[in-house]
């Protein structure tokens, strides 16, 4: 059916969100097979992840495939014996690959690990998918009881049971017993704990370094408490400069050990949550032998992540006082500064009313002085004048006097307007 109506554009973005719904599909797996995983995360440095794919491109290159450059994630190949897939995620890679039930080849040499470069291995997992409803009673006694994890999932049709021991390949084992599934939900289900396991050891990636990162808050919280008790006392400038040194020094360290801590306390928040979603997608119910995932998970993770929490707030209070401390200071300093501004400018002014006296008394001395050798010329000038008329020269001078005193004083009083204007 045709019409005429205008096409609307597509939105720069709508072809990234497409790909983003089928960017890590599900693959089918049989309902027997071995399928082990490796999480590496990569260095935070910029551009490692590109040279992890670069490294990967040129190994899959030798094989004669060329991949696309097209931001895709997950990348899938075969060999004679295994099916591969590599995923790259925003800070580590992960590589899965299926083989026979009785593989026992822990670290192939067809998988294409020479491209792992640095990154470096924190979850190695390895599931067993058998096609029983449950677990066999024969594999339990292979698990440790202290750290067993049985439990019904799908509602019943299926059964998973791990330990969470690594073997001494350093994998983690589970038994997937997923015969009552159909084959999408037993590739789905099989996502899922390859997820879970990922995610848990990727939640708890900052539980170390909030362990480490408490002992330098803690030095730092006593600091700060005796620079606040010593604050009343930076009554002077050199004191007030030395608290507002020691501040500024918690201030740059707690900032440190902020930038340090924040990206990796918030990808643990984000990965706890992935965790959560799918050990719910699970539906486990559990069974009178351990515990189920969930359940034991959940006590080990949540207390780290609630452990990074504490920190996170505990830095977040610590700066939250050297700033209040910081801004008390800045307060008392600007008061100190406006008293001591006030006290100049009082002496200021007393200085300048002293000059002021001071020049009125020179003027008025100056003016006496000028007009004293002023009648002193006049005097010599009249002399022969004044005897020539017979006029008396004291009378005459006393008369003068005035008049000369007034011209002095308009003289001085005209020099210093001109000042003045000047």
């Amino acid at each position: 059916m045709s019409t005429n109506a205008p096409i609307p554009p597509d939105h720069p973005n709508r072809q990234a969100i497409m790909d983003e719904v089928h960017a890590r599909p599900v693959e089918i797996v049989p309902e027997a097979c071995r399928v082990r995983r490796l999480v590496l995360v990569m260095p935070g440095e910029p551009g490692a992840m590109q040279r992890a794919f670069e490294r990967f491109a040129a190994f899959r290159r030798t094989a004669g495939i060329e991949l696309p450059q097209t931001g895709t994630r997950q990348y899938s190949f075969v060999t004679p014996e295994r099916a591969i897939t590599w995923e790259f995620h925003t800070e580590f890679v992960t590589v899965t690959w299926r083989a026979a039930s009785d593989d026992r080849q822990s670290w192939p040499d067809d998988i294409g690990l020479d491209a792992i470069g640095e990154g470096m291995l924190i979850s190695a997992m390895r599931i067993d998918v058998i096609a029983d409803v449950t677990v066999p009673e024969r594999l339990l006694p292979s698990f440790n009881l202290a750290s067993l994890c049985l439990s019904d999932i799908e509602t019943g049709k299926a059964q998973v049971v791990t330990d969470f021991t690594p073997d001494g390949d350093r994998f983690t084992r589970f038994e997937f017993a997923a015969g009552g599934l159909t084959t999408l939900r037993r590739s789905i289900l099989l996502r899922r704990l390859l997820e879970i396991e990922t995610y848990r050891n990727m939640a708890l990636l900052g539980l170390p370094l909030a362990r480490s990162a408490s002992h330098d808050l803690r030095e730092m919280e006593t600091e700060l408490s005796a620079v606040i008790g010593n604050l009343s006392d930076a009554t002077t400038p050199k004191g007030a400069q030395t608290v507002l040194d020691a501040l500024h020094r918690l201030s740059v360290r707690s900032g440190q050990l902020s930038e340090r801590l924040g990206y990796r306390f918030a990808a643990g928040r984000a990965y706890g949550e992935v965790l959560r979603t799918r050990l719910a997608g699970l539906r486990e119910a559990g069974t009178n032998k351990g515990s189920t995932l969930t359940h034991y998970i959940g006590n080990r993770v949540d207390p780290g992540l609630a452990t990074c929490a504490a920190i996170e707030q505990r830095l977040a209070v610590l700066s939250s006082k050297i700033e209040r401390a910081i801004g008390l200071l800045n307060v008392r300093i600007s008061v100190d500064m406006q008293v001591q501004n006030a006290a100049l400018l009082d002496n200021i002014a007393q200085t300048s009313r002293s000059q002021f006296l001071l020049q009125r008394t020179v003027e008025g001395l100056s003016t006496i002085a000028i007009s004293y050798y002023l009648l002193g010329i006049v005097s010599y000038l009249l002399a022969g004048p004044l005897t020539q008329l017979h006029w008396d020269k004291t009378m005459a001078l006393s008369i003068a006097a005035p008049f000369v005193v007034l011209v002095v004083w308009l003289m001085a009083r005209s020099v210093r307007r001109a000042h003045d204007i000047k």
